[in-house]
């Protein structure tokens, strides 16, 4: 079977982009298009990993990820946070809110595809 991610953009063409990658990978993406549609996705499909927008509506994705590590401790999935703001001070925030992974955009699919692969096949998770 295989793993199921959440991914959460408010962008139609980076949420599409990163499904496209996720599936050619062989993985089961489902989309979520604000904060509050991703925490309802990760609470019904329980996924092995949300990959999350840092700036979205309803929720942004600090708050999503604060939300579902409160929720589900130590059930919560692998986070990985995409943003298009790569300060010091972004991934402070990051860190605080329970992430695990952290990637600026632009980011190439290939490198997206090859830290999931890493994350949950074995890699450093």
């Amino acid at each position: 079977m295989a793993c199921r991610i959440v991914v959460a953009d408010d962008s139609e063409t980076i949420l599409q982009m990163v499904q496209l990658t996720l599936s050619r990978a062989g993985y089961e993406p489902v989309g979520a298009r604000h904060g509050g549609e991703a925490v309802d996705a990760v609470r019904e499909h329980r996924p092995e990993l949300l990959i999350v927008d840092a700036t979205m509506p309803v929720l942004d994705g600090y708050e999503v990820v604060r939300t579902i590590r409160a929720e589900l401790a130590d059930d919560a999935p692998y986070v990985m946070m995409l943003t298009a703001s790569d300060r010091a001070v972004d991934r402070e925030r990051a860190a605080e809110a329970g992430l695990d992974e952290f990637l600026a955009k632009p980011f190439s699919p290939i490198a997206l595809r090859d830290r999931v692969v890493e994350l949950l096949e074995g890699g450093s998770g």
